[in-house]
């Protein structure tokens, strides 16, 4: 979802803004007069430039008007910008140094506020893995590298989940901040942490109904519930890579492996020997396999040409099937795929019994089940 706000679409230069009636405004340190700054409205898929203004005597201001609480950027480019959380009737004041925007402080309204708290959680690991990064490069060439490889990785760690426990506690702390879609999003995979997605999309819902962030969130939470072990899994109808309709019902009576996989997923296609031995060791046992295609024709003129390429070179004789959408598919949706390779073990039922098996744990499964 948050990666989504990383887009950029063309400048739309809107001119000066009223410094009168600004409800954005700030200083920027060592900005040079004249330079221009951004306010840029975020959407799922798309970045919309709505003010804009030259800084004079390192201070700026917009005056925007929100319809409803929305995620903006202010940026100076489109690799530096501060990311808040607006709604109607905020006064923001905003202060950070040219050379990195995102690392601001603001205040005006509970959500700025909250973002700095934030910040100062995600920033905090960095000065402790600087620290070890520099130990292990002292290390590098020695007798002690590898037994202090180990350590550092124990420490790294430990450093990561006390972070995870501060998130936590941010979103328990503040549990109707708009800003908590940015700490789920730091915090990790909604199937980890399905607790907290279901309590700020809850939460959140009940502050700012049919908000499009929430409404993306809620149907993660959804698909989490219809994805988790125990549930049936969703019936799908796509076209196979000989252009035939195939519908995943009629493996019914067997069990199936759904692979998420793409012809440029590099863990994907190095996983795909070992698969092709166990379709070989028990696909007359009763195991069925279906390859769901990632490749995407809207990114590359190349990509179905690719996609039935690597199906050949890999010598995948299961059913393969793809929308050719990349994650934007319909089956993508509903299985909740943001990342590959991903797996969904079937039973004869349908019933989803096992979820993201790769290597000798995949292996184990199915010599459990067929031996």
């Amino acid at each position: 979802m948050i990666k989504n706000i990383l887009l950029f679409v063309g400048l739309l230069f809107l001119g000066g803004c009223s410094i009168d009636e600004a409800n954005i405004s700030g200083t920027i340190t060592n900005a040079k007069d004249g330079q221009w700054i951004f306010l840029e409205k975020l959407t799922l898929n798309d970045i919309e430039k709505v003010d804009s203004c030259q800084i004079k005597n390192e201070s700026f201001s917009f005056n925007y008007k929100a319809d409803t609480i929305n995620f903006y950027r202010i940026s100076e480019s489109d690799k530096n910008y501060g990311l808040i959380a607006f709604q109607n009737k905020d006064t923001i004041v905003f202060k950070a140094d040219i050379s990195s925007l995102v690392n601001f402080q603001a205040i005006g309204s509970k959500e700025v506020e909250g973002n700095t708290q934030l910040l100062e959680i995600i920033n905090s690991i960095k000065p402790k893995t600087d620290s070890l990064k520099i130990i292990y490069q002292k290390s590098v060439g020695t007798e002690e590298e590898a037994i202090i490889l180990k350590r550092i990785r124990k420490i790294y760690d430990r450093i990561t989940l006390q972070q995870k426990e501060d998130l936590k506690g941010f979103i328990d702390q503040n549990p109707n901040l708009f800003i908590n879609l940015i700490t789920l999003q730091q915090l990790g995979d909604v199937s980890e942490y399905f607790d907290y997605y279901e309590k700020v999309s809850s939460n959140l819902d009940s502050i700012y109904p049919n908000n499009f962030w929430i409404i993306d969130i809620k149907e993660k939470v959804l698909s989490e519930i219809n994805t988790a072990i125990g549930a049936q899994a969703t019936n799908f109808k796509i076209n196979d890579s000989q252009g035939k309709p195939f519908e995943l019902s009629t493996l019914k009576g067997s069990y199936v492996l759904l692979d998420f996989w793409a012809s440029w997923c590099v863990p994907c296609r190095r996983e795909n020997p070992l698969i092709v031995d166990l379709y070989k060791k028990y696909h007359h046992m009763g195991l069925d396999i279906v390859g769901i295609s990632l490749d995407d024709t809207t990114k590359s003129i190349d990509a179905e040409e690719n996609w039935l390429k690597a199906i050949n070179q890999d010598n995948l004789e299961w059913k393969q099937v793809s929308q050719l959408n990349g994650f934007e598919s319909s089956v993508c949706q509903d299985y909740g795929i943001t990342s590959i390779p991903s797996t969904f073990l079937l039973d004869t039922n349908g019933i989803i019994i096992a979820r993201n098996l790769r290597g000798t744990i995949l292996a184990n499964k199915l010599k459990e089940i067929f031996e």
